[in-house]
Formats: C-alpha cells, sequence, structure tokens
C-alpha cells in the first residue's frame, strides 16, 4: 500500500515540473541557500530542524536544512518527525505504508525500522489515521527527492504525545537504531504562530539558543513559561535527546525568518527556522 499525498496542491505544486520549478525559485530567493552554504561546513549531520508551511512560505528557510543535507554522504534512512496537527490517532504513530507518494514520485518507507521501533517500547503504534491528512512529514518528501543525490528510504512519525519524557525515549531509541542504520533526523516544526514579528523573533530566539545548545528540559520549560507556540518540539526534543546521546556537538542555526519577511504583513506571523545538528 503506497500513502497517496494530502497536501499537494494546497502546500505544494500537484504538477511534478511546477513543484521542481518552485523549490529552485525559494532556494534561490533572498531568503533562500542558493549560494550561501559555507564549503567549511561539516558533511556529517545527525539532524535538521526544518520548517512546514507551505512552501511558498517557509521554502526559503527550509532550503537551508536540504541544501545541507545535499553534501552528506549516502545514509541508509532519514527519520522525519512532525507533530499530529489533527488529533488523529495514537502517541506516536509509524505508517504502515510500504511507500509514500508525491509529485516527485515515490519514497520507500524503512520497515526494518518500523519493525524496530514497534518492538522497543509501547509508545508506538502503527496508525494511519495520524498520516493521512497530516502535512509535517509529508511536506519535506518533495526536498529531500529535490536535492538528495542518492538513494534513500524514509521513516516517518507522527507525534500526538510532545511531553518531554517520552520524547528522550524516542531519542534514546533512535540512538539504538543509529548502532545498525545511517539515519538522519528531520524535526519537522514551525515556531511561533500568530503573534506580531517584533514578540515572534523574541519568543523563538529563547527556543533556538536552548536549541542550539542542547538543552532539552529548559526548551520545553520555556515553552510552557513564556507560552510559545511552537507545534512541533516533540521532533526537535527527540532530535536533541539523539545528539546528547551521541556525544555531538551543539547544533546551529542556518536561518530564521517570519512569514513576515515572505508576504510584508508583519502583525500576525509565523516563525522559521533551519538548525543543522553536526555529528
Amino acid at each position: 500500500m503506497d500513502r497517496l499525498p494530502a497536501v499537494a496542491g494546497y502546500f505544494y505544486p500537484e504538477n511534478k515540473n511546477e513543484l521542481d520549478s518552485l523549490i529552485n525559485k525559494v532556494f534561490e530567493s533572498e531568503i533562500g541557500a542558493a549560494g550561501k552554504i559555507d564549503q567549511d561546513f561539516p558533511t556529517k549531520i545527525n539532524g535538521v530542524v526544518c520548517p512546514h508551511a507551505g512552501i511558498i512560505f517557509s521554502g526559503g528557510v527550509a532550503s537551508w536544512a536540504y541544501a545541507v543535507l545535499s553534501r552528506i554522504d549516502p545514509i541508509d534512512t532519514f527519520i522525519i518527525i512532525g507533530p499530529n496537527h489533527r488529533g488523529l490517532g495514537r502517541r506516536a504513530s509509524l505508517s504502515s505504508a510500504e511507500s509514500w507518494i508525491t509529485p516527485l514520485g515515490k519514497v520507500e518507507v524503512d520497515q526494518e525500522m518500523v519493525d524496530f521501533f514497534l518492538s522497543s517500547t509501547a509508545i508506538f503504534t502503527i496508525d494511519d489515521r495520524a498520516h493521512q491528512f497530516e502535512h509535517s512529514c509529508e511536506i519535506q518528501i518533495p526536498f529531500l527527492q529535490h536535492f538528495i543525490p542518492f538513494s534513500f528510504k524514509i521513516c516517518p512519525i507522527s507525534l500526538l504525545d510532545q511531553t518531554l519524557e517520552t520524547v528522550q525515549i524516542i531519542g534514546q531509541v533512535i540512538n539504538q537504531i543509529s548502532q545498525q542504520k545511517k539515519i538522519v533526523i528531520i524535526a519537522s516544526t514551525d515556531f511561533t504562530h500568530y503573534e506580531s514579528d517584533t514578540v515572534a523573533r523574541e519568543k523563538d530566539l529563547i527556543c533556538i539558543d536552548n536549541i542550539i545548545r542542547l538543552d532539552g528540559e529548559e526548551f520545553f520549560h520555556s515553552i510552557h513559561r513564556k507560552k510559545i507556540s511552537i507545534c512541533g518540539p516533540g521532533g526537535v526534543g527527540a532530535l536533541i535527546e539523539f545528539q546528547k546521546n551521541r556525544h555531538s556537538s551543539r547544533g546551529t542555526l542556518l536561518c530564521y525568518a517570519t512569514s513576515g519577511d515572505i508576504n510584508g504583513q508583519y502583525d500576525q506571523v509565523v516563525g522559521y527556522a533551519a538548525i543543522a545538528f553536526p555529528q
């Protein structure tokens, strides 16, 4: 069974050529990463934080993460962790699909990895309801298809339970998987939602500082204390925990912008960040 696209025609074009063209356009935009990645930037990457709004809005920021990933040595699987916006499904839902389809083609799901997650902890279940209409994992796949020059598999995870305790366990399980497979985590999240540009940047800077310092506890505490409306803290928290388990270096902010930088409307914005985690 294949998982068909849920948001093609909404978050990105349904037509293959139009989709490729749009990704190129945002990559080469003022915000995009074209020609801006330092050639000395590490090519061994454990994961990235990446936005998941419509490509026309957050694609320029997202292109920074994928420009970095386009330079890495071949890996086996990209683990895509996205928030469950609709509340369908269970705590941490895996996909039963053999492949996910976008206008750019078909990407195979790593069934061995799905089985490993299922056997590792009761947190994980297969529940396609969580993925049926969800965009946060799907929106990452066209970027992978466009930028990554080698064959790869994916393992999408839709997180309903984004508590610190749960995501720390997930990060530890992924660390076990990384002993057997070459993996990269894509933590799919947007940052502050629908506040002024000034307030959004202020709040998001707090989150980003915690993230790049690998301080997962303070990251979650700041979200609650400052009422920061980041939608995908779970994937970010799992990536932080994985990075710490690997005894790897702190994260690097690649790009930050808000929707106001795209449409010129700064009264109510959404924040977007691309962050890389070198090995």
